[in-house]
């Protein structure tokens, strides 16, 4: 199912194979908004490696217990060929991102509904 021009509700199902978030339901529209602007923003495609978790999966990659991931609120995003991940990152300030976190392989983006950097 299609949430927005460049985005897939595939992309944000669970990596466990559980299907979670079969139509995409549960991902909240504003993250999605947040990652289309991150696109516009740095000019290329982003390639989400997590976008919803169930809370198994969460459990078993060593999630957080409250990660914004069981609620549909997060996605890591995978640093594309030729951008830094500081210039992901600004984008993702620039994009109105409530939670940012900094990973040598890309950036944390969520939309908690209240600031938090890492």
């Amino acid at each position: 199912m299609k949430l927005s021009e460049h985005f897939d509700s595939s992309e944000f199902a669970c990596k466990c194979g559980c299907g979670g978030l079969r139509n995409g339901a549960d991902i909240n529209p504003r993250l999605v908004q947040v990652l289309e602007r991150m696109r516009a923003i740095l000019g290329v495609p982003l390639v989400l490696s997590c976008g919803y978790r169930c809370p198994a999966h969460n459990y078993e990659v060593g999630g957080v217990s409250n990660s914004q991931h069981i609620y549909g609120t997060a996605a890591d995003v995978q640093k594309p060929d030729g951008v830094s991940v500081d210039a992901m990152y600004a984008a993702a300030e620039q994009a109105g991102a409530d939670g940012i976190g900094w990973y040598s392989w890309g950036v944390h983006v969520d939309v908690r509904g209240c600031p938090a950097r890492w």
